[in-house]
């Protein structure tokens, strides 16, 4: 009898614990429903700040409230889970570009318009230090502000007239190792600075302009004068060999010219006569004897 009844027991115990599992389920169903709904809804809520996508040329840095604040680790393209509480900045690591026009002043106090353009990125390993130190708007924090200071810098060690017309590779050149050495403390590689217009008053630009031409003229009135004076050393040097000539051959150089020019002319293959001067002054004389 005792082992008959024991797994009647069992079977009873089970059939009262599922019992008592359905009933309270049935009991606090509602409540079950209701945190699941809420559940999905605070998931659909913040979905959009518990996650976060970055696109081709675009990586993050973390930062967390609670737990350290900015994280040395460096997310890359694709999507990015975190705390609601926590954010994530995203920084376009291509190749960027600025143009802006500037006003500064040259060595002799004049005011120029300077257009200029810059392309620049961030250096993708060192985005947590830029974040920290200055932030997402470093273009306008230190790059706008690097090149201007040093096209001030340059630009003012020279007068108008000088950087009008001075060697633009030269004056870029000098300008770009400035920038280096300004941004070697950034996390930011500066790339391609162009000087695209440079404008100066327009009477101080019509001025500069005149005196240029001037000047090139004055070195054209140079060179005609040196070619001159060489053309007047060859005439010089000429008849000094005609004056020879003739002291030597005892002939006048325009008797020896006619004589050579009836050669060349008796070479022809036309009928002439050839009529020899009646003293030795007169010249050869060609009669032509076709009809």
């Amino acid at each position: 009898m005792n082992q008959n009844s024991e797994p009647l027991t069992n079977d009873a115990g089970d059939r009262g614990g599922k019992s008592l599992v359905l009933g309270l389920l049935r009991q606090f169903r509602v409540g079950v429903v209701l945190s699941i709904l809420t559940v999905l809804f605070l998931l659909v809520l913040f979905w959009q700040t518990i996650l976060v996508y970055h696109h081709a040329g675009e990586q993050g840095v973390y930062w967390s409230r609670f737990f350290g604040g900015t994280s040395s680790r460096v997310l890359g393209e694709g999507a990015h889970l975190k705390l609601p509480w926590d954010e994530i900045y995203i920084y376009d690591i291509r190749l960027t570009a600025i143009r802006e026009t500037t006003m500064l002043l040259t060595k002799d106090g004049m005011e120029m318009n300077i257009d200029w353009s810059v392309r620049f990125r961030p250096i993708p390993e060192k985005l947590p230090f830029l974040h920290q130190r200055i932030g997402p708007d470093y273009a306008q924090k230190v790059v706008v502000p690097g090149i201007i200071s040093s096209l001030r810098q340059i630009l003012g060690n020279y007068t108008a007239e000088e950087i009008y017309a001075y060697d633009e590779q030269a004056l870029l050149s000098e300008m770009e190792a400035l920038i280096n050495r300004h941004f070697g403390a950034y996390p930011v590689i500066i790339k391609n600075l162009l000087i695209i217009k440079i404008k100066l008053p327009d009477k101080m630009a019509d001025g500069i302009v005149d005196k240029l031409l001037y000047k090139q003229q004055m070195l054209a009135y140079d060179f005609r004068l040196k070619a001159a004076e060489l053309e007047k050393q060859r005439l010089a040097i000429e008849a000094l060999g005609i004056q020879k000539f003739e002291e030597i051959s005892k002939i006048s150089i325009l008797k020896w010219r006619g004589i050579d020019a009836t050669v060349q002319m008796a070479k022809s293959p036309n009928s002439k006569i050839v009529v020899i001067g009646t003293n030795s002054q007169s010249l050869p004389l060609l009669l032509n004897t076709d009809k």
